[in-house]
C-alpha cells in the first residue's frame, strides 16, 4: 500500500509539472489568421472578365478554397513580435501571386521577413515607423469587436481593419503601427482574416520564435517600398493586360 500512495504522489507531482510548465502567459498574446486569395482587386477583375454568373461563382468559390494558415506571436511587454506560416490548403490547378513565409518584429521596431511573389522568394526589411496609415471614419464589428478602417498611405489598395480595444500594434504580414489589433486585410492579391485570439505560454513563444529567427536570412533584402511597388506594378501590368 505504501508503494502505492508513493506512485500516486509522483504521478500527481509529473501532471502537476506539466500543466504548469504550459500556463498561458497574459503577456504573450497569439492570433490566428487565414489567408485567402479573394481579394478586392482579383473579385473586381474577375467581374469584368467572366460575364456569367455561374461561372463568376464556380471560380470564386475554386478561390476560397485555397487557403493560408498562420499565427502572430507578440510578447506583450517585451514588444517582440513575429507572423509565421503554419500550412497551406492548395487547389489543385490554382495559381496564386505568393504567400508571406514570416515576418519578425524586434523590440526597437526593425522588420525582417521572406516572402513567395510570382514564384519568387523576396528577403525583406524595413522599420515599423516607415508604415503610415490614414485612418477613416469606417467602422465594423468583427468578432464581437469594434474595428476602425485604414489605408496604408501611398498604397490606398491596401488597407485593413483594426481593434482599438486590442491594445496590440501589429497583425498579418507587416502590418503594424495602428492602435489596435489588426484583424482584417486585403493587399493587392490577398485578404486576411483573425479565426481565433488567445494567450499563449512564454515556452511555445520562445521555441517558435528560435524556429523563426534560425530562418531570418543573411541575403540581401528590399526595402517595404520596394515590395510595394513590385506588387503595384505587376497589378498595373494586369490591369493593362485586361
Amino acid at each position: 500500500m505504501k508503494t502505492i500512495k508513493i506512485l500516486i504522489a509522483i504521478f500527481f507531482v509529473s501532471i502537476t509539472v506539466n500543466v504548469n510548465a504550459q500556463t498561458k502567459d497574459k503577456n504573450i498574446l497569439k492570433v490566428n489568421y487565414t489567408t485567402g486569395c479573394v481579394s478586392d482587386f482579383l473579385v473586381g477583375m474577375l467581374k469584368k472578365q467572366i460575364k456569367d454568373p455561374a461561372q463568376l461563382s464556380k471560380m470564386l468559390t475554386m478561390m476560397e478554397g485555397y487557403k493560408v494558415h498562420s499565427s502572430f506571436y507578440q510578447n506583450i511587454k517585451t514588444k517582440e513580435s513575429f507572423f509565421v506560416i503554419d500550412s497551406i490548403s492548395e487547389v489543385e490547378k490554382l495559381s496564386t501571386a505568393g504567400y508571406t513565409y514570416y515576418t519578425y518584429k524586434n523590440a526597437a521596431g526593425d522588420l525582417q521577413g521572406k516572402e513567395i511573389f510570382m514564384g519568387k522568394k523576396i528577403n525583406f526589411e524595413g522599420k515599423v515607423n516607415e508604415l503610415k496609415w490614414n485612418i477613416t471614419d469606417e467602422q465594423k464589428e468583427i468578432n464581437g469587436y469594434q474595428c476602425k478602417k485604414a489605408h496604408l498611405e501611398g498604397n490606398p489598395a491596401i488597407y485593413v481593419w483594426f481593434a482599438p480595444e486590442i491594445p496590440v500594434s501589429g497583425g498579418p504580414y507587416v502590418f503594424y503601427g495602428l492602435p489596435g489589433l489588426v484583424l482584417e486585410s486585403d493587399n493587392y492579391f490577398e485578404s486576411v482574416s483573425a479565426t481565433t485570439i488567445a494567450y499563449e505560454s512564454k515556452e511555445v513563444f520562445e521555441k517558435k520564435l528560435a524556429e523563426v529567427k534560425d530562418k531570418i536570412s543573411t541575403k540581401k533584402a528590399i526595402s517595404l517600398a520596394e515590395v510595394f511597388a513590385k506588387k503595384e506594378n505587376f497589378q498595373r501590368m494586369i490591369l493593362k493586360g485586361k
